[in-house]
């Protein structure tokens, strides 16, 4: 009796941790290595210089900086388990990032367009309105 028991704890807590993480995503195969060329190309627009004055995100030193390391954080979730869940939370995480550093609503769009290029590369069907939420919050304190 106590080993049924404990069989089924095991299995609830098992389910619990499961249904936490999220089911894995099928990725694309060609995901990892897109990403690190668009890593690539970020790095590089910051080098660029400076010609006008309606320049991309990615030129911006300080803004381009956070831009690789969130695609690097998309890499690092497509490498381990790539689920809906985590990479939501990358975008969350990288977001929360840029929220004082991308402070127009056009900054904001471009930053919101370079994550779509992410989220589009690993084949996620939406950022549950995370983006839409930051764009929109352009200059809110």
């Amino acid at each position: 009796m106590i080993r049924i028991l404990l069989t089924l704890a095991l299995g609830l807590s098992l389910s619990a941790a499961y249904a936490q993480t999220g089911t894995t995503m099928v990725v694309p195969r060609t995901a990892i290595g897109q990403l690190e060329d668009l890593m690539e190309v970020t790095k590089k627009a910051a080098a660029k210089p400076k010609s006008n004055s309606k320049l991309p995100a990615e030129a911006n030193p300080e803004l381009n900086r956070y831009l690789v390391i969130a695609a690097d954080d998309f890499v690092r979730v497509t490498r381990e388990t790539p689920t809906r869940e985590a990479y939501l939370a990358a975008i969350d995480k990288g977001l929360g990032r840029l929220t004082t550093l991308a402070t127009s609503k056009e900054l904001r769009q471009q930053v919101a367009d370079y994550y779509l290029d992410l989220i589009e590369i690993v084949g996620l069907d939406s950022s549950d309105g995370k983006l839409d939420t930051f764009v929109a919050q352009a200059g809110i304190k």
